[in-house]
């Protein structure tokens, strides 16, 4: 796909295509200084590493003062053995943009991504992700191991909500997991985000019952493999917050 169309074909009206030191980026207007110095060596240090994923990544300081969490796709399974980062077809980092902005365009709390950026190799291309850091977020299974009682069921049910608020605007999430979902307290009610849509599906209209489903059972086997009990009271939140399009007869208890 023309790097330079894709924006347009996809409604990423906020976004301007560009193009520095090889570089060819999607970035978020008022953002292009910050993108061109993301690009350049050593000109944005990192003031620190944030865990996640893979690798951790490398969190830096914007000119506009803003902090920002880069993220380098790498592979993962057998092929990550002899080929870390490289790609050779599609457009990862533009496709997460796609989804991310899809989901936030119908409701969705996630990071807000100020710049997608693909760099051409010889062979394929290695791409990364720039998000504006999310300030006093804590991952899911982290957060819900330590709450207890109304905080941890009005956390649930605002997790239910966005994702089902995901659903509706057509994404699904392939990778929906405790350590996807970030919690920001806040006084009145605990704000959940979502996080990670690197291989995310759009749909045209809502996602099929089946693909809701999958995600769902996705999160559910993530809290067992992390060994986060929600239990017949958490599960019951979670799903009271998704509402009534809820997939018939799904338990996740």
């Amino acid at each position: 796909m023309n790097w330079r169309h894709y924006a347009g074909r996809h409604a990423l009206a906020e976004f301007v295509a560009l193009e520095h030191e090889g570089a060819r980026m999607l970035v978020r207007a008022g953002y292009e200084d910050s993108a061109r110095l993301l690009v350049e060596r050593k000109s944005l240090p990192a003031t620190e590493m944030l865990a996640g994923g893979r690798e951790s990544h490398p969190v830096v300081v914007l000119p506009t003062g803003e902090r920002a969490v880069i993220r380098r796709y790498r592979r993962g399974g057998l092929m990550a053995r002899i080929n870390h980062t490289r790609y050779f077809g599609g457009n990862r980092a533009y496709d997460e943009l796609r989804a991310t902005e899809r989901a936030r365009a119908g409701g969705v709390r996630t990071a807000r991504i100020i710049a997608a950026v693909e760099n051409p190799r010889t062979v394929g291309y290695t791409a990364m992700l720039a998000t504006l850091l999310i300030v006093g977020a804590e991952d899911a299974a982290a957060w819900l191991q330590a709450a207890e009682g109304e905080r941890r069921a009005a956390m649930l049910r605002e997790a239910g909500h966005q994702l089902a608020l995901m659903h509706a605007a057509g994404v699904a999430h392939p990778d929906v997991n405790l350590r996807n979902l970030l919690v920001v307290e806040r006084e009145t009610a605990p704000e959940v985000y979502i996080l990670d849509f690197d291989k995310a599906v759009v749909h045209g209209g809502p996602v099929p019952v089946a693909r809701r489903v999958a995600d769902l059972r996705r999160l559910a086997r993530s809290a067992r493999k992390l060994r986060v009990v929600l239990g017949e009271e958490g599960w019951s939140a979670l799903e009271a917050g998704y509402g009534a399009e809820w997939p018939p007869r799904l338990l996740l208890t």
